[in-house]
């Protein structure tokens, strides 16, 4: 059956394909003469594309774009870890106390907006933040769920001795550290406030590993004072992504201090490492 298409006005040509007329425009800016369109560098399907009469102008899948969600997920976690940093070490409410006050804002800031900035972050293709992100969302969300009365948690580990309690958080926490490890070995090409956000988590999680383990509250309050740097460097790298020249006097700096090498490619074209 022949589909046939409305007359093509001034400036425009009418081409027979077998079983309809396509009709290209001259004049379209959309058409760009039957090919794609032109605000596209490329027509991403195979086959010819079809009549701009019958064709829906679209973005393709690949020129969809996410914000950058880095910021989200560095404020997110460096506010919750600076208040829990502060109370572990004792700075206001008192060692050991005032916890459970971080409860819903480890579920909700630290936990589900964190794991979302990860996601979105995964989606921009940025795996390595995408990874830390969502790991650390979940790790958050994780912890002010165990506050949360009626879950089971709490009253579980009431039933057990507090040194095997203690010792669990210690493993946990080793665990933990094998991870942002292997953040930090990630990072060191990065620039230098990425760098110091990283080891100072790293001595943060290790000295509460150690304190656990050992019972010490000096060891874990060091830690904990770690942790409230870490925080503050989060805190610094989220303001650094969004304070730039073009809606503030400058650009904070970081400490850029790895310069790629310029390699070739195939052809011979020369592309960052």
């Amino acid at each position: 059956m022949d589909i046939t298409q409305p007359s093509a006005g001034a400036g425009a040509t009418t081409t027979d394909h077998g079983s309809f007329t396509e009709q290209k425009s001259q004049m379209s800016p959309l058409n760009n003469g039957g090919g794609p369109p032109v605000n596209y560098p490329a027509y991403p399907y195979g086959g010819e594309p079809a009549p701009q009469e019958i064709r829906i102008i679209a973005p393709p899948v690949q020129f969809r774009r996410f914000g950058n969600a880095a910021a989200l997920g560095l404020i997110t976690f460096g506010i919750c870890t600076v208040q829990q940093s502060m109370m572990d070490a004792g700075m206001s409410v008192g060692y050991g106390h005032g916890t459970r006050s971080m409860t819903a804002q480890s579920i909700s800031v630290a936990g589900i907006a964190q794991f979302a900035a990860g996601l979105w972050q995964i989606a921009n293709g940025d795996t390595f933040e995408g990874a830390a992100f969502t790991s650390f969302g979940a790790a958050w969300f994780a912890k002010g769920l165990a506050q949360v009365p009626g879950v089971g948690v709490e009253a579980y580990q009431n039933n057990e001795s507090p040194d095997l309690v203690r010792k669990q958080k210690g493993l946990i926490a080793l665990t933990w550290g094998f991870w942002v490890t292997i953040l930090l070995l990630g990072n060191v090409k990065s620039h230098v406030a990425n760098i110091v956000l990283f080891a100072t988590l790293n001595l943060e999680i290790y000295f509460e590993c150690a304190g656990a383990w050992t019972g010490d509250e000096r060891i874990t309050k060091a830690g904990a004072w770690f942790g409230f740097f870490c925080g503050l460097s989060a805190m610094y790298n989220a303001a650094a992504i969004l304070l730039n020249e073009e809606n503030f006097w400058f650009n904070l700096p970081v400490g850029n201090w790895y310069t790629p090498t310029p390699l070739r490619d195939e052809e011979g074209d020369l592309y960052e490492e």
